[in-house]
């Protein structure tokens, strides 16, 4: 029970973090908020709050437990702090579709600086092209749909179980 107390605790106060956190950037400005530096900055957040939970699981349940059952806590807190940035940058598109519109134009910049500087590979600039079509077809009606969140989300979880084995790594190796 204690276990699940600290995973939520952690989990819940991460998530209550990043998402106060995203809100001031979009509060900042959209270009704050679409602003990859910052984006990624948010990650000391998930590490902390993974940090907190990897230490009390530890406290409460021994620092000599197999890595399987060490990953969990941290990893858990990861899934929950992702899942509250996920339905919070759904839920800011659905009510700003500009700011979907803007990410879209954000992506054709990049494509065309990348076409601009030379793909190399032209199968991989055919599709850059193509991409850049499906582009300019979205920015004629922007709305943020669910499938790539959905994706994005579930993609994160690999990068959080990275993460969380990572945490314990280091906690095992500074013991």
């Amino acid at each position: 029970m204690n276990m699940k107390n600290h995973i939520l605790q952690n989990g819940t106060l991460g998530a209550l973090v990043v998402v106060l956190y995203f809100s001031l950037l979009y509060a900042i400005g959209r270009s704050a908020f679409l602003n990859v530096g910052l984006q990624w900055a948010a990650m000391a957040f998930y590490v902390l709050f993974m940090y907190r939970a990897a230490r009390t699981d530890d406290e409460q349940r021994g620092a000599e437990r197999e890595f399987r059952h060490q990953v969990r806590a941290p990893f858990a807190v990861f899934i929950l702090i992702n899942l509250a940035y996920w339905l919070f940058y759904y839920g800011l598109h659905l009510a700003d579709p500009e700011l979907v519109r803007q990410e879209l134009l954000l992506q054709k910049q990049r494509i065309e600086a990348e076409l601009a500087r030379g793909a190399g590979d032209p199968q991989w600039a055919a599709q850059l092209r193509q991409h850049l079509q499906e582009i300019a077809k979205a920015l004629e009606n922007p709305v943020q749909p669910l499938g790539p969140v959905l994706m994005r989300f579930g993609v994160g979880a690999i990068g959080g179980f990275a993460l969380a084995s990572l945490i314990v790594l280091v906690r095992r190796a500074f013991r």
